[in-house]
């Protein structure tokens, strides 16, 4: 019975305050179609892959050289964006410094694997795909005389691989309108808390702790 009614004063509250949980969540969801779409500036992403191996002895590999090729894998990630190989890649990208260049990279490694996947997010997809390329190119040319490497290829360019990655409309607009639900339910809330003005019979019950006898209709 006690779940009854307080289901019963949730749906009291809710309809109390329909206006208020129908209207802040519309705003919050055109506030955030307006961002999504007019105001945020979108990105894109373009990858590509790098091997890095040594070449093989007596056309065969040892496993121990594979297995210390993987576990230098992170070695050469780093190397990647490091100042020596970015400072190249800035020549060829005059907007961008090495810094800048090393916040638009992202490189991933798969585990127990040799090969390095290389993203570039930037405002556009030639840009993206052209950095990438340059990353990828200038890594190969110059990792030889950073570490014992011998044997660098490039398994994939980076050309026609940029797809758009913000901002990202549906969860945007998504997560706007959960925003707006989430701060109409607290201002109702409050509002119920707060209220202290007695408006029905219940309420007169509930604060006097007596039942109403009768009621007087207003008479203009």
């Amino acid at each position: 019975m006690e779940n009854t009614l307080d289901l019963m004063r949730v749906w009291e509250i809710i309809k109390k305050n329909w206006k208020l949980l129908v209207i802040i969540p519309l705003i919050f969801l055109i506030l955030s179609a307006i961002f999504t779409f007019f105001l945020a500036k979108p990105k894109y992403e373009a990858s590509t892959q790098i091997l890095v191996s040594q070449k093989e002895k007596e056309s065969k590999m040892m496993a121990q050289e594979v297995q210390s090729n993987i576990q230098l894998v992170n070695t050469y990630a780093e190397i990647i964006k490091s100042p020596r190989i970015l400072d190249d890649v800035a020549k060829e990208n005059k907007d961008y410094s090495a810094d800048k260049l090393s916040k638009m990279i992202d490189v991933n490694t798969e585990a127990d694997s040799q090969i390095l996947n290389v993203g570039v997010r930037s405002k556009s997809e030639k840009e993206s795909e052209k950095i990438a390329n340059d990353v990828a190119k200038v890594f190969s040319k110059d990792v030889p005389d950073i570490m014992s490497v011998d044997n660098v290829s490039i398994l994939s360019k980076a050309n026609g691989t940029a797809e758009k990655v913000s901002p990202r409309t549906i969860m945007n607009l998504f997560a706007g309108l959960i925003l707006g639900l989430v701060l109409a339910i607290i201002i109702a809330a409050l509002r119920e808390i707060f209220d202290k003005c007695i408006r029905t019979e219940e309420d007169v019950e509930k604060e006097l702790g007596v039942p109403v006898l009768g009621s007087i209709q207003k008479i203009k």
